[in-house]
């Protein structure tokens, strides 16, 4: 069944309280590019992805250990990368999202700080931007199955510590969740200049973790492929 994204149904609230060219301020959309985990995400390579996703149906291996710092770290990190006057709000936004992210989590069944339930928000977050479209509540939960498994098989991340473990899993659900209520509150309220910068930035950021014509995408029952 092709429902609503629940990240899309956590961050519901905030869509319903401010329009959509408040999620990216007056900032470019690029400021999010900034972010640096794009070298330990393009290891991941989409052959590995999808042999993942077909044997996580069967078994998925546990999550890697993550060590929670000091309060939502990365969403200050993360508003560094706006002008001075506007990064207060976005840091208090990105904890927002961060906070409504444990929600998902709580929905699924993931364990709170797993990075690859993270990672698969991010990508989830991302095609909806680019796509400009729900995600299939359905097949989340192989996505994060998948995802968990490249995570855990990918030596840049087993090189990770805890704490740099939290921050990169900080990172990925908060870019996932406000790519995924920009998304939503386009719906509600078009804006085609705005529309087009977070497609161009979905794209982007997918790009990070797939390599690969991305408009060959695919979810299913066995996560994501390429067709």
């Amino acid at each position: 069944m092709h429902g609503r994204f629940l990240i899309a149904l956590a961050c519901a609230s905030l869509v319903a309280a401010a329009p959509a060219q408040a999620y990216w301020g007056t900032a470019d959309v690029g400021n999010l590019a900034a972010l640096d985990f794009s070298y330990k995400l393009s290891r991941i390579q989409m052959r590995n992805a999808e042999r993942a996703g077909q044997r996580a149906r069967k078994a998925s291996p546990a999550p890697l250990p993550t060590e929670a710092r000091a309060r939502q770290t990365a969403a200050r990190e993360m508003a560094q990368a706006y002008p001075a006057a506007q990064r207060e709000q976005a840091a208090a936004l990105f904890e927002t999202l961060l906070t409504k992210y444990g929600e998902i989590e709580d929905r699924f069944g993931i364990r709170r700080g797993d990075i690859g339930g993270a990672l698969a928000a991010f990508v989830a977050g991302n095609l909806m931007a680019m796509r400009q479209q729900p995600f299939p509540d359905a097949h989340f939960a192989a996505l994060v199955r998948q995802m968990r498994e490249a995570v855990a098989s990918d030596p840049a991340y087993r090189r990770l510590d805890p704490v740099e473990l939290r921050r990169s899993y900080e990172q990925l659900a908060i870019v996932g969740m406000f790519m995924a209520a920009t998304q939503m509150a386009l719906a509600q309220q078009p804006d085609d200049g705005l529309r087009e910068r977070s497609v161009t930035a979905a794209r982007r950021y997918l790009a990070t973790v797939i390599p690969g014509d991305l408009d060959r995408l695919q979810i299913t029952a066995d996560g994501l492929s390429q067709r």
